[in-house]
């Protein structure tokens, strides 16, 4: 079940705010080339990342987008999406997995279901959130997915 994202610029997003197997959708993301380009070179420079040509003689048909970069857009669709949640910190990423090449033009979207949902004893009034990401191009074909988790706080009511 897909729910409306909620906490949209003006209302606080609490711990309570989630439920396991909440599902929450964002998007868009156009993979720019200069984008992709310029992310590569500073931080991923594999030739397939920075150089169209080296890219089609290994096989991928044209330049593709460094795999990091890819999850980085899901975590600015996520802060997009829900602006205002008191998020404390994030203790980590997991499981990250790249399925198909994101190439220049693609258009990304993320949708996250919430997996779990607990208060933490170590961290008073506040809650940990795990969530499956799938990040997906304008095709609905999933090019990535990882787990996120969030240290969130609880409403102080």
């Amino acid at each position: 079940m897909t729910e409306p994202l909620t906490g949209t610029h003006d209302t606080c997003v609490w711990f309570e705010d989630f439920k396991v197997g909440q599902i929450f959708e964002y998007g868009s993301w156009l993979m720019k080339k200069e984008d992709m380009l310029a992310y590569a070179r500073m931080y991923d420079p594999e030739p397939f990342h920075v150089d169209e040509d080296e890219a089609i003689k290994l096989g991928w048909g044209g330049l593709i987008a460094s795999g990091p970069q890819v999850v980085s857009i899901c975590r600015r669709l996520q802060k997009d999406g829900f602006p205002n949640a008191k998020v404390v910190i994030s203790p980590g990423w997991d499981e990250i997995r790249w399925f198909k090449p994101v190439f220049a033009d693609d258009t990304l979207s993320c949708q996250t279901e919430v997996l779990a949902a607990k208060k933490l004893n170590s961290r008073e009034g506040e809650g940990a959130l795990k969530f499956m990401n799938k990040i997906s191009n304008q095709k609905d074909e999933v090019v990535a997915q990882m787990i996120s988790n969030w240290f969130i706080r609880c409403h102080p009511g």
